[in-house]
């Protein structure tokens, strides 16, 4: 599935969310599989916490979403990607006027 972006805050938050090297890391890490925040902590070695604040910024700019399976203890947070690639439409379909108010 494509995300295609025209919306200027919509861009901002998807250059700003692939703007870390971390971030990009955890993108192409989520298309080989599925992986819990646990998962890419361990894979990454950052923090639980540092993690978790990269995939909020993901989760806005709408590039992956969190959801719930079945795990071993009840159930586990899995993060997935949305989307495979990412159109920035630079080209305000109303001309520049409409670009700035």
């Amino acid at each position: 599935m494509d995300l295609v972006v025209e919306d200027l805050e919509d861009i901002m938050k998807v250059i700003e969310a692939l703007s870390s090297i971390t971030r990009v890391n955890i993108l192409r890490m989520l298309y080989e599989e599925e992986l819990s925040v646990t998962e890419l902590s361990e894979r990454l070695r950052l923090s639980k916490g540092t993690v978790s604040t990269h995939i909020s910024v993901l989760e806005s700019a709408g590039l992956v979403e969190s959801v719930y399976v079945p795990g071993v203890k009840g159930v586990k947070k899995v993060i997935r990607p949305k989307v495979e690639r990412v159109i920035i439409v630079l080209k305000p379909s109303g001309g520049l006027e409409e670009a700035y108010e």
